[in-house]
C-alpha cells in the first residue's frame, strides 16, 4: 500500500519524482487500497517510473474519511496475553474480531515473523 504524502499547501506541485529523482509525476486517478479494501479512485500525482504516488491534502482528507466512515481507521489495539492452564492466550480486541469475523473456537494459523512480530493467518 503507497503512503499517504500530502504536499505542502500553495506550493506548486513537483514536476520530477522525490522517490527515484528518475521519473516524472503525471495526474492520474489511482485507486486506494486500505487493509485490502477498495476505497475508491483519487486523483493523485504518480511517477511514470517508480509508481511513487502523491495526494494533495483535500485528498488524503477525502481518503482518511471514507476509512474512517466504513469502520477501518484504528483497527491497531493493545492487548494483553492470558495464561491458561500451561499455555498463554493473546486476547484479540472486538473490532480485530469482526472485522476478521473470527469465530469462538475457529481455527487460524500463528506464526512468528521474527522476535518482535507475530503473524496471525485466517483460513
Amino acid at each position: 500500500m503507497k503512503e499517504i504524502k500530502r504536499p505542502q499547501r500553495g506550493l506548486h506541485q513537483p514536476t520530477r519524482c522525490t522517490n527515484c529523482n528518475m521519473g516524472n509525476y503525471k495526474k492520474k486517478k489511482v485507486p486506494y487500497i486500505f487493509l485490502g479494501e477498495n476505497i475508491g479512485s483519487f486523483a493523485g500525482l504518480v511517477c511514470n517510473h517508480c509508481g511513487e504516488t502523491l495526494f494533495d491534502s483535500a485528498v488524503s482528507d477525502s481518503i482518511e474519511s471514507e476509512v474512517k466512515r466504513r469502520g477501518l481507521w484504528g483497527l491497531r489495539a493493545r492487548t494483553k496475553i492470558a495464561e491458561v492452564g500451561n499455555a498463554l492466550d493473546v486476547r484479540i480486541p472486538k473490532s480485530l474480531v469482526q472485522f476478521l469475523s473470527l469465530k469462538k473456537g475457529q481455527e487460524i494459523i500463528v506464526e512468528p515473523i521474527d522476535r518482535n512480530k507475530l503473524q496471525i493467518i485466517v483460513e
